[in-house]
């Protein structure tokens, strides 16, 4: 009996000692993409270094900007600019495949972190020869 019992304790020491932690997994990108996202920081990346700022141009007392991809293959992008809560909407399609991601409007951009509640992507513009890398991070509520 005795022995059972140091087995069934070993074998329960193992489980725990070989699992790892995946909440701490930042690259993860398997969640589902569909869904609203707000805007919560924009930066760009250089020489490989973030420098990521908070998106301050959410209009008190309205609504978050925010960007929805749909399941149906619509995308849509949602600014509100004034006390009005007015609001500029650009609509497109977007299409996805493994972790690079594009949208109608000729955004072409790679998702560097995709979680239930985080979204990360990363896409570069050129201009005048000079390539910039932007950084936008999602969260959803």
């Amino acid at each position: 009996m005795k022995k059972v019992l140091l087995f069934g304790l070993s074998i329960a020491a193992l489980t725990f000692v070989s699992c790892s932690d995946d909440d701490g997994d930042s690259s993860s990108t398997s969640a589902s993409i569909e869904g609203k996202w707000y805007i919560s920081k924009e930066g760009v990346s250089v020489n490989g270094q973030e420098v990521l700022q908070d998106y301050d141009d959410h209009e008190p007392g309205c609504e978050k900007d925010y960007v929805e991809f749909l399941a149906n293959g619509d995308y849509k992008y949602v600014d509100f600019y004034n006390s009005d809560c007015d609001s500029y909407v650009e609509e497109t399609t977007w299409t996805k495949s493994g972790n690079s991601i594009n949208t109608g409007d000729g955004e072409d951009g790679t998702i560097v972190i995709l979680t239930a509640s985080t979204l990360k992507i990363t896409y570069a513009e050129t201009f005048e020869g000079q390539t910039v890398n932007y950084v936008d991070v999602f969260t959803r509520e």
